[in-house]
């Protein structure tokens, strides 16, 4: 009869284990355990391929200080709610700079067949809610029910990513659906925007602005200001053409993985993309969430 009854609890409990599902604490935040992420994935619903493009494209994002993007991916959540969930899921990581409010949420349920953005305030006027919803209509909703979770999360990212770079993607009624290779070209060009911009802006501020030839060198870095929620470090660089030292003071948030010039607000004088190094935890800036934002089901 014992034997009965603790095969009962077991059989019971392994029923229960199988049917869990995610309450906002249980989801990983990715982002503790390496800056470099942006995607959590706990249920293996996107590849990881899929997954590391996503990541390269958030980082790209906020290097530029465009958004601070966090992408979640489970099978089903407690309640059913993807709005609540959503917001309080990335309302307590703080997803986005907490001076601008520039953070973008996104949640896919398997279970639920629903994709949720939510915005900061920040974002509101870039990413409307039916701008939102056109972009998950269009770009991803067609793949989520070929259930192409890699191909519609990678669209629709890369959309949302050239809005917000400024671009004005073809945002029509939706048509047909994409092909594989129509994706990769849009997640391609979007990253090359944003590389570019990193690029060209590194170059300029290898400027000289006495001799106005690009010569500056960087000769030293030093902390001078260390706050809660920001750092500020001074560069140092000398002109290799005519020998005059220039000074820049570059502002980050805390948190923030982009430790170079390019990485915050610049305190007079310029600053070049800095990409930092290393997988060290990060946190993202203490944005918060009210209600914007939209979400689909297919």
């Amino acid at each position: 009869m014992k034997r009965l009854l603790l095969l009962s609890v077991l059989l019971l409990s392994g029923f229960w284990a199988c049917g869990a599902t995610y309450r906002p604490a249980d989801v990983p935040n990715v982002q503790r355990a390496d800056r470099n992420r942006y995607v959590s994935n706990p249920d293996g619903i996107l590849s990881a391929s899929a997954v590391a493009r996503l990541d390269s494209l958030c980082g790209a994002l906020r290097e530029r200080g465009l958004a601070q993007v966090a992408v979640v991916a489970v099978d089903d959540i407690a309640g059913g709610d993807t709005f609540s969930f959503a917001i309080e899921l990335f309302g307590s990581w703080g997803v986005g700079s907490a001076k601008s409010d520039n953070g973008l949420g996104v949640l896919l349920v398997r279970d639920l067949h629903e994709i949720r953005f939510i915005t900061g305030g920040g974002l509101e006027g870039i990413l409307p809610d039916a701008l939102c919803k056109r972009i998950q209509m269009k770009y991803m909703l067609p793949a989520f029910r070929q259930e192409d979770y890699d191909a519609g999360m990678l669209a629709g990212l890369a959309v949302t990513a050239e809005v917000l770079a400024g671009g004005t993607p073809d945002l029509s009624e939706p048509e047909g659906e994409l092909s594989g290779g129509a994706i990769l070209a849009i997640v391609g060009l979007v990253v090359g925007l944003l590389l570019a911009l990193g690029i060209l802006n590194y170059y300029r501020s290898r400027r000289c602005p006495h001799c106005r030839r690009f010569t500056l060198r960087q000769h030293s870095v030093e902390q001078v200001a260390l706050t809660r929620t920001y750092r500020e470090m001074e560069y140092t660089y000398v002109c290799s053409s005519c020998g005059a030292t220039v000074r820049r003071r570059v502002r980050s948030e805390r948190g923030n993985r982009f430790g170079g010039p390019g990485g915050g607000m610049i305190i007079g004088g310029g600053g070049f993309g800095g990409m930092g190094g290393g997988s060290i935890g990060g946190s993202f800036g203490g944005g918060s969430f009210g209600g914007g934002g939209a979400g689909s089901k297919w």
